[in-house]
């Protein structure tokens, strides 16, 4: 059995006017198409499409269905084959097939859409009459909001009671544990009670392509922590592959030509209020892979905005790096730099849409931005600043599937450089990197490397440097903490150097899926809150999938460190005593420290 969820994915990544208008001339009439049913015989159309809702509907014959159903009643195929050129079309494959796990999985999944759906009916309910609605919907008109735009965002608001619509839900006849499997309530340590994950604040509807309620944000209306609070992962909701207001972006205009991806939900709104309804919001996240993949199956332009700050240029650089291998011919993207301290929401509110329209056309474009991020700090009139480009440039480019924007690419690399494009795709095996199960081993070399001269100095300065990088991979993928046990590891409490990196850990590993903006809130005001900031900041010479095999080299590094500082205490307490008074084993243990045996030897 294929797994429903599987095939709804599928459907929902389908234009359905592509497959259909393949066999029916179809013409744009208001929100919908329409055609003579290739169904039964007519002379004046009653066969409408409707791209919106992914279905068509003849009103002559009662033809009705989804692009799968169409293939298998128009064009005959069975349903296997015509799910699987559909899934091809829109880059997916088949899964295996397992009957009872893939039925209890739907099973489950069916249960927590019918539990968000009836919550997201709940708050909206609440937003629009319980009696303290007054607070929540006084933020949203401070913010410039209309009642229009909550009403096509679906917003609502969850009031600060502990656990009305545990209760709500409770009397649908929904099990505590299927409430606590969908994100919406947590149980408590004792068991005999779960209460609310969002209390008082605005609730923001998280969609799939589909239209499906599959996790919500909420906005503390309060000064309560975090300002923002994201549904956890669930059996129908990762934060790393979905995308706030697509699906309402999509809905707004079937035919989208671009996609505006912004930070926060707010930005979505204040956009939309003012005419521009293709912005769609990361969920506190930097941009993945799965996000570039899935806008552009819906567009083929996509714009990045960020602050205009240093920090906002890198968060840029990196999302560069995630779209190379999505750079397929036809496929565009540009960035947009705001100044410094603005948002989407904060300039929209102040000068328009018409103006942001205007800064969204003067936008720079991919290959502006990514030489001028490599030529920073290099003098490409010298023969050595040409070399560090190419150096540079080449690994990169290489990511870009093979096409002619590639080539252009590499051709306008050629130019900067005085060289061949052959010469330098030739020369680009060089500039390989290092494989990443390669990278812990060389933070462990660096370390005896820094051990071996001897120096205190050198020592502290190369263990300072790592435990930075540590910290900065941490605040970029705060999921790295899960490699991580704390408990396993009490020896690290007990070093003054990694403080700040348990106090961090710490923090993650209370709070699912916390986002930077909410670890930024937790340490502001404190000693370290300029320290962390700087540290998210810091350019990463590492791909994010080299983090985790690098964080791992960092932990056993470390361990092995303080065992050889706390063998070396115990060695000098030793060392105190008389000879006389020094038993068997501790005389033993003298001597095998001075023979350089390892800790696990000892």
């Amino acid at each position: 059995m294929i797994p429903q969820d599987f095939i709804e994915e599928v459907l929902a990544r389908t234009d359905i006017v592509e497959i259909i208008e393949g066999s029916v001339a179809l013409k744009k009439t208001g929100k919908n198409y329409q055609g003579l049913c290739p169904f039964h015989n007519e002379k004046s159309p009653s066969f409408t499409v409707s791209q919106e809702k992914g279905f068509y509907h003849c009103f002559g014959c009662s033809a009705h269905g989804s692009a799968l159903k169409f293939l298998q009643e128009h064009q005959k195929m069975e349903f296997i084959p015509a799910l699987e050129m559909l899934a091809e079309r829109v880059g997916m494959k088949l899964p295996q097939r397992n009957d009872g796990f893939s039925e209890q999985q739907n099973n489950e999944r069916r249960v927590i859409f019918e539990i968000l759906e009836q919550a997201c009916n709940f708050y909206k309910t609440q937003l629009r009459t319980h009696p303290s609605k007054d607070r929540a919907v006084a933020y949203l008109k401070g913010r410039g909001l209309s009642g229009e735009i909550a009403r096509d965002f679906d917003l609502g608001y969850s009031i600060a009671k502990w656990d009305s619509l545990h209760t709500y839900l409770g009397r649908m006849n929904f099990d505590s544990v299927s409430l606590s499997k969908s994100g919406m309530s947590i149980e408590r340590g004792d068991g005999n009670h779960a209460y609310d994950r969002f209390r008082d604040r605005i609730m923001f509807p998280i969609r799939d392509l589909r239209g499906k309620v599959i996790g919500f944000g909420g906005r503390v209306v309060g000064d309560g922590k975090p300002k923002y609070l994201n549904s956890p992962e669930t059996p129908v909701f990762q934060k790393g592959r979905e995308l706030y207001g697509l699906y309402e972006a999509r809905r707004s205009s079937p035919r989208l030509t671009q996609i505006l991806v912004v930070e926060g939900y707010m930005d979505v709104l204040a956009l939309a209020q003012n005419g521009i309804s293709y912005a769609v919001a990361t969920l506190g996240t930097a941009t993945t892979e799965t996000h570039i993949e899935r806008l552009f199956r819906v567009v083929s332009r996509v714009i990045f905005c960020f602050d205009g700050d240093e920090a906002g240029r890198k968060a840029a650089w990196k999302a560069l790096q995630s779209v190379l291998p999505f750079l397929e011919d036809g496929r565009t993207v540009a960035f947009l730099f705001l100044p410094d301290g603005e948002d989407p929401d904060s300039i929209v509110r102040k000068e328009g849409g018409s103006s942001f329209e205007q800064k969204l056309q003067e936008c720079t474009p991919f290959t502006d931005f990514f030489y001028s991020r490599l030529e920073l700090e290099l003098d490409i009139a010298t023969p050595e600043g040409k070399a560090s480009l190419s150096k540079l440039a080449m690994p990169l480019l290489n990511k870009i599937p093979e096409g002619v924007f590639r080539q252009l690419m590499v051709n306008s690399l050629s130019k900067k450089v005085g060289l061949p494009s052959d010469t330098l795709l030739s020369a680009s095996t060089a500039y390989k990197k290092p494989k990443s199960s390669q990278s812990g081993a060389s933070m462990l070399a660096s370390e005896k490397s820094a051990l071996a001269l001897g120096k205190n100095e050198a020592q502290k300065s190369e263990l300072s440097r790592q435990i930075d990088q540590a910290i900065s991979m941490l605040l970029i993928q705060p999921e790295l903490a899960d490699l991580f046990h704390l408990e396993d590891y009490a020896i690290f409490r007990s070093d003054e150097n990694l403080s700040l990196l348990v106090e961090l850990i710490d923090l993650i590993s209370e709070q699912d899926n916390i986002s930077l903006n909410a670890i930024s809130d937790y340490f502001n005001g404190k000693p370290d809150a300029a320290r962390l900031q700087q540290l998210a900041n810091k350019e990463q010479l590492l791909d994010v999938s080299q983090f985790a095999d690098e964080f791992r080299g960092f932990v056993k590094l470390q361990l092995s460190r303080l065992e050889e500082e706390l063998k070396k205490t115990n060695i000098e307490d030793i060392l105190q005593k008389p000879v006389s008074a020094l038993s068997r084993d501790e005389r033993e243990l003298i001597l095998r420290y001075h023979h350089g045996h390892s800790s696990k030897d000892v």
